[in-house]
């Protein structure tokens, strides 16, 4: 591992003192190398994580929000190892970051700074592209910085770009959810569910039919697209939530009306309850408190916020009322032992590096320098082939294994992701006949 620091001051190492306990999150996978970066001038502060490179150079998203932290970029880097994995795309993991409120500071002066400094690992080494508080035109800055439109995906279209806000990560989404329950439908007919947990799910699916209910938590660029995307399929979604509240309507919302009345807004709360008089309609909107999301009986959660939502204080009321699958639109949305729990008690979770892969895949589609179209049509095949084939894997491992209390998809999907992050990392090195041996042996990596 490297660890570099850029300033004309002197500043901590992003792993040390106050975050100690970042040095342990190192193994045999990485990090390979960690930047803190500081601009004097401008007050920047970044961080890069460039967790592993095995399989190309690392592909993940620049966050620019206060709350960001080296821990924080490396799990996320290290999600981004197992997404571009499962998807079998030729990127490795990593993560950027800056730290402020971009309402608070000059964003373009900022991302220009970030890019500067950074500059000497792009492309080779890390490829960046939207986060939370990034868009298409902090990517068109970002490349002209570098110097090279290769330096990032997302960019707007104007660049050749196949920017995220056409809702690629959220359609990917969408494709997950329609997946897991056509599997579930299908295992069902065939008689492969004898998993306790599993026939529960499969059955409470199967009796639901077209009245499977959906909850989005978080209404941005992915929980919106999501929501649309969704609609389109003609599922039921109930309620959406995002910082300032939760709307809320047990006969399903009007998703088309609710996108078209948020256009001018920027929080669900500034939704009034007769705002709304598009096309001569009156459209009376239940706004409660954004925590009551985790109060409503619900078929189906969708975590589409922030880390760690999804914790020991939410994870019994997803329980208690009624939720039996969870499909991860956000990163990293589920503590450990909170996945743990909800796992031990028969929920379904389809774990966030195969579920919101559409964004990373889109960009791939967007560095190869193809359309839109192709964008959509390879997300909707890759995440169908890796979702069918972890939950397939989920099961029949249940079946060698004999256990029928639990499916557990995350572990499944992370030792195949795993294997090929493994493979990789052997041929590199020019291991050859080691690569050779463990491809033949499909050897497991302990989870």
């Amino acid at each position: 591992m490297n660890l570099h620091s850029s300033s004309s001051s002197s500043i901590q190492s992003p792993l040390s003192s106050g975050e100690s306990h970042g040095w342990s999150e190192m193994d045999e996978w990485g990090p390979e190398k960690v930047l803190q970066v500081y601009d004097p001038d401008t007050g920047m502060k970044g961080v890069l994580v460039i967790d592993n490179t095995s399989t190309g150079p690392g592909k993940g998203g620049i966050r620019f929000a206060e709350s960001v932290t080296p821990s924080e970029v490396f799990r996320l880097a290290r999600t981004m190892t197992w997404k571009c994995a499962s998807a079998g795309l030729p990127f490795g993991g990593a993560k950027g970051g800056i730290i402020a409120n971009p309402g608070k500071v000059n964003k373009v002066e900022w991302m220009k700074s970030f890019a500067k400094m950074i500059k000497p690992y792009c492309p080779s080494q890390y490829i960046a592209a939207t986060d939370v508080g990034t868009t298409e035109l902090d990517m068109a800055v970002f490349a002209h910085e570098i110097g090279d439109m290769r330096a990032c995906t997302g960019k707007p279209q104007e660049l050749g770009g196949i920017p995220h806000e056409l809702g690629t990560t959220g359609y990917g989404v969408s494709v997950a959810l329609k997946t897991t329950i056509e599997f579930l439908k299908e295992i069902k007919r065939n008689g492969m569910q004898s998993q306790e947990s599993l026939s529960s799910v499969c059955n409470s699916i199967d009796t639901k039919g077209k009245d499977i209910r959906v909850v989005i938590q978080g209404f941005g660029n992915v929980g919106s697209f999501t929501a649309k995307f969704l609609d389109d399929l003609k599922i039921k979604l109930i309620g959406v939530s995002d910082v300032s509240g939760f709307v809320f309507n047990n006969e399903g919302l009007n998703i088309p009306q609710l996108m078209r009345d948020m256009r001018e807004k920027t929080k669900i709360s500034d939704l009034s309850s007769n705002q709304s008089q598009q096309q001569h309609q009156q459209v009376n909107y239940n706004i409660l408190n954004k925590d009551e999301i985790f109060d409503v009986e619900t078929d189906i959660f969708i975590p589409a916020a922030l880390t760690g939502a999804i914790n020991d204080r939410t994870a019994p009321k997803l329980i208690e009322h009624g939720v039996k699958i969870i499909i991860e639109a956000a990163n990293i949305p589920t503590t450990p032992s909170a996945d743990n729990y909800l796992v031990d008690n028969g929920i379904l979770i389809i774990p966030d590096f195969l579920a919101n892969s559409g964004g990373v895949i889109g960009s791939f589609v967007e560095y190869q320098g193809r359309t839109e179209k192709e964008a959509f049509d390879l997300i909707e095949y890759k995440i169908t082939n890796s979702i069918r084939n972890a939950l397939y894997s989920s099961v029949q491992r249940g079946f060698n294994q004999n256990d029928t209390s639990r499916v557990n998809v995350r572990k499944t999907a992370m030792e195949i992701a795993k294997q090929i992050v493994y493979r990789a990392m052997l041929l590199r090195k020019g291991a050859i006949s080691v690569a050779r041996e463990a491809y033949a042996r499909k050897d497991r990596i302990i989870y």
